[in-house]
């Protein structure tokens, strides 16, 4: 058995490399891979730690770990990881992405504030970690910094990607506000040439002049938070400017430079945009085909997280772009955990632990492991 299980980041002067990769022991757990979340900010997430959310986010792994020996589906606990999306409505027309290259099979829209509230209110006691994002452009839902002022009420750890085209002044300042812990932007490149052959209709000036206002309004107000990540999608045309990148992150002042893998569906997106070094990719790539590099064994994602898409479906998994798998409606079940525990959830756990080749998009997942370099 081969069981991954994710790693809270340790502080950014740590080392880049994994930990416990894949150590040779005896044994079930012979090989146990797990992932540094570079994105996250330890020093916040401490901060949203009590007894509860420890005690509910042990019994989740350990009902994890019991299920991928047995095979059988135990869940116990809430997931301590909510993955939200305020909305799959974006700005930007990204090739690789499904609302991008127009492939979304589900209705455009934006999560309401109740169904939100809803949710929220429910699982804040136990959960830890608000990931709010999924496809789409967050800012584009105009609620998103009362989102984030209300889990940050709750005393949950909060955090975003976004493009970075509206922060003006007045947004950034909101967004310091807001109390958000961490954000994201993804900047693929040091010039608009390379940046605007993926992030097509972008514009770099914009999302750099963004991220000084966002930089700004945490001075102006005296607040550490939101940490700032920027992040470069390494592909084959935007490799060589790495090191220029690392730089322009310098130079914008912001808290940590991300490099991380891209993903792709098909073969001819493999041969397109995978990075020519080898280092720089999430897959194994060979002149016929492509195949992820890791993510082999009991996944724990259905345990240690769910994914409520804007419009209240829930599914097991981000990997789940287009809803191929929803397991519940929160719009019209009576709560979270009746959907946590249901049939349906439980079902698709079960598929998991014992036939995942039949489930398609996890053929193509590693996991969550090694998506940063």
């Amino acid at each position: 058995m081969n069981i991954s299980l994710p790693i809270i980041a340790p502080p950014v002067t740590a080392p880049p490399s994994p930990i416990f990769s894949q150590q040779k022991k005896r044994g079930p757990f012979a090989k146990i891979d797990l992932g540094l979340g570079k994105e996250v900010s330890i020093k916040q997430l401490l901060k949203s730690l009590t007894p509860r959310r420890v005690w509910n986010a042990t019994k989740v792994i350990a009902s994890f770990l019991l299920s991928a020996l047995t095979k059988k589906t135990i869940v116990w606990g809430v997931p301590p990881i909510l993955t939200i999306e305020p909305t799959n409505v974006c700005n930007l027309r990204c090739p690789l992405c499904v609302t991008g290259n127009g492939s979304m099979a589900r209705a455009n829209g934006r999560m309401d504030f109740p169904t939100y509230q809803r949710l929220i209110d429910e699982l804040a006691d136990r959960a830890i970690y608000v990931v709010l994002f999924h496809q789409g452009e967050p800012y584009l839902n105009r609620q998103f910094n009362e989102f984030v002022a209300h889990a940050k009420q709750r005393g949950l750890y909060v955090t975003t990607s976004s493009n970075a085209h509206y922060f003006d002044a007045s947004t950034a300042a909101a967004t310091v506000r807001s109390g958000l812990d961490t954000i994201i932007i993804s900047v693929d490149g040091a010039t608009q040439e390379t940046y605007g052959k993926y992030r097509v209709g972008g514009a770099l000036e914009k999302v750099l002049e963004g991220t000084r206002h966002l930089v700004a309004a945490k001075k102006n107000l005296r607040s550490k938070t939101p940490y700032i990540y920027l992040q470069f999608l390494v592909m084959q045309h935007n490799e060589r400017e790495l090191a220029a990148m690392e730089k322009l992150a310098a130079d914008l002042g912001v808290d940590r430079f991300l490099k991380k893998t891209v993903q792709v569906e098909t073969f001819a997106e493999a041969q397109e945009w995978l990075p020519v070094n080898d280092r720089f990719r999430r897959y194994k790539l060979t002149e016929k085909n492509f195949t992820v590099k890791g993510g082999k064994g009991a996944c724990p994602r259905p345990w240690l997280t769910t994914l409520v898409n804007w419009d209240g479906s829930v599914v097991p998994c981000c990997f789940d772009k287009n809803g191929a798998h929803i397991t519940g409606d929160l719009k019209t079940a009576a709560s979270f955990a009746g959907i946590w525990k249901s049939a349906k959830y439980s079902g698709f756990r079960e598929t998991l632990l014992n036939d995942r080749q039949t489930i398609e998009m996890c053929k193509n997942c590693n996991q969550g492991i090694g998506l940063f370099l």
